[in-house]
Parts: structure tokens; C-alpha cells; sequence
């Protein structure tokens, strides 16, 4: 196997094998390594999303495209578990922060399950009902749509939010504080942040702990619709920094308990217009 290191110098390497658990043994392969680029933020505009232009020539969607095309030599199945991060890493000669979102890019596509603690299992195509919400994407993406989604998000959000506040307890804002403050090194520090301005792992985790089957399902087709309709656009929202600072302030209030304010934040958090296109 080619060394991190040795793969990074080459570039776009020889093929690099991997070790995959699956629930029929482990299984062996081969994944070509990716090679490097930097990306470029735009500035920040108060009140509206940043709108952040997608670069198209990147390490992050050779990493993106290497994983996809891993998942499509059929060798894993739905529920088997992926390599790790590190080995994953290791295989494609990236950072491990390039993987993991990577692995989020994949995880909005329906592709893969991340689950916190344990890993990245193979989804069950059967058990994807986002279909059909994509399909209203398949010609195009205009400024209406994202208006219109924009809104149909911050209903969906709101709900979430107001089932949390009904359950909150120290316990649970406690793992929403170590989640952003585990989120906080790729946050500030991303790889790429043209991609990872989708993330809703905050978002995610608080529908989550409200124990609300039906909501997670509703949210989670909203997220795939999400982010995929705005890298089709050809943009992303926000900045990193800016959706850090903005959980931050949801968890301060939080942790006061002022429910209300904590609310108000959240709401404002998703409903902004759209600028800087």
C-alpha cells in the first residue's frame, strides 16, 4: 500500500488498496488517491446567505468522486460498515477533514448513514424516500426554488426546534455543546468550505435528540433536497464561520434557558434571503 505521504507527492497515484468489515467478512480493493487544491470564501453579507461560489476543479470532489465510485463496485452492501477516517485517509493520501466531508457529501446524497461513535455504513436505497423531492430538481435549480425552499426548511426547522425545547434537559444540551465544539476545528479550519457550507450535522443532531421519528425523517428529507439542490445551483450558503458562530449563540441561550431567544436565533439561523449572486 502507497504511504499518505508518497501519494500526496504523486498526486493522482496508483490505485491504493483498501480494507473494508463487511457482515460477510473483510473485504479487499483498490481506490485511486486524489489530489490537492485550494479553495477561495467570498466575503460575508449580513442577513442574507454568503452565497459561495463551487469550485469544480478539486481535491474535495476527487475525494467525493473516489469514495462514490468505492461504494459502486458492489463490494459493500446496505448496512456494512466503510473503512475509517484514518484508513480512508491513509488510502487516498487526504487529510482526514477532507474525508469526513467527503463523507457528508455522501451521507446527503442518501449514500452512506454516518453514525456518531461508530462509523459509516452503506444506506439501504429502499429506506431513501428523498427521491422523489429530487425530482423537482432534475431540470435545474432557480433563485425561486431556493426561496421557496429556503422556506419549506425554516417550517421544518421550527418544529424540530420546538420539540427540542420540549425535552431539553443539562444531558442533551450537553451533547448539542460537544458537538459543536467537536465541529468546531473543521468549522474554522476547513477543507473546503464551498462544500461544507451544507452542513446541518446541528441541525441533525437536535431533531435527533428530540426522539421524534417522524420528524427525523421529514428533516432529513428536506437536508438532502438541501444540499443538493444548492451545489447544483452552483453555490452554498453560508460560511463555516459564520454557521459556527450562529450554533454558539443557539447553545448559550440554551444552556440560560431562555427558550424563546434560542428560538428566534434558530429561525434566523436557516430564513435569510438570498445575496451575493
Amino acid at each position: 500500500m502507497l504511504s499518505s505521504g508518497r501519494a500526496e507527492r504523486r498526486g493522482m497515484a496508483d490505485d491504493v488498496g483498501f480494507r473494508a468489515i463487511s457482515a460477510r467478512g473483510t473485504i479487499y480493493g483498490r481506490m485511486r488517491p486524489a489530489g490537492r487544491e485550494i479553495f477561495f470564501m467570498s466575503p460575508a453579507t449580513h442577513g442574507t446567505y454568503s452565497m459561495i461560489p463551487i469550485k469544480r476543479t478539486d481535491v474535495f470532489q476527487m475525494v467525493v468522486q473516489r469514495l462514490n465510485d468505492f461504494l459502486a463496485q458492489g463490494s459493500l452492501k446496505a448496512g456494512d460498515r466503510l473503512p475509517s477516517e484514518r484508513e480512508l485517509s491513509d488510502m487516498l493520501g487526504v487529510s482526514r477533514t477532507s474525508v469526513r466531508q467527503g463523507l457528508k457529501v455522501l451521507e446527503s446524497y442518501g449514500k452512506i448513514e454516518i453514525r456518531v461513535g461508530s462509523g459509516s455504513y452503506v444506506a439501504d436505497p429502499a429506506k431513501n424516500r428523498s427521491q422523489e423531492l429530487l425530482k423537482l430538481i432534475e431540470n435545474g435549480v432557480s433563485e425561486t426554488f431556493l426561496t421557496q425552499l429556503i422556506e419549506a426548511r425554516t417550517a421544518v426547522e421550527k418544529m424540530v426546534f420546538e420539540a427540542f425545547v420540549d425535552v431539553a434537559n443539562r444531558k442533551n444540551i450537553a451533547e448539542l455543546k460537544k458537538l459543536v465544539e467537536d465541529n468546531a476545528e473543521e468549522f474554522l479550519n476547513p477543507a473546503d468550505e464551498s462544500q461544507a457550507g451544507v452542513d446541518v450535522t446541528f441541525e441533525r443532531k437536535i431533531c435527533e435528540l428530540t426522539g421524534n421519528a417522524i420528524l427525523m425523517a421529514l428533516q432529513r428529507q428536506v437536508h438532502d433536497l438541501w444540499a443538493t439542490a444548492w451545489r447544483r445551483y452552483g453555490f452554498v450558503p453560508e460560511k463555516l464561520e459564520v454557521l459556527h458562530a450562529e450554533h454558539l449563540e443557539i447553545i448559550t441561550r440554551l444552556t440560560r434557558g431562555e427558550y424563546e431567544a434560542a428560538l428566534a436565533l434558530m429561525a434566523a439561523h436557516v430564513d435569510k434571503s438570498i445575496g451575493g449572486t
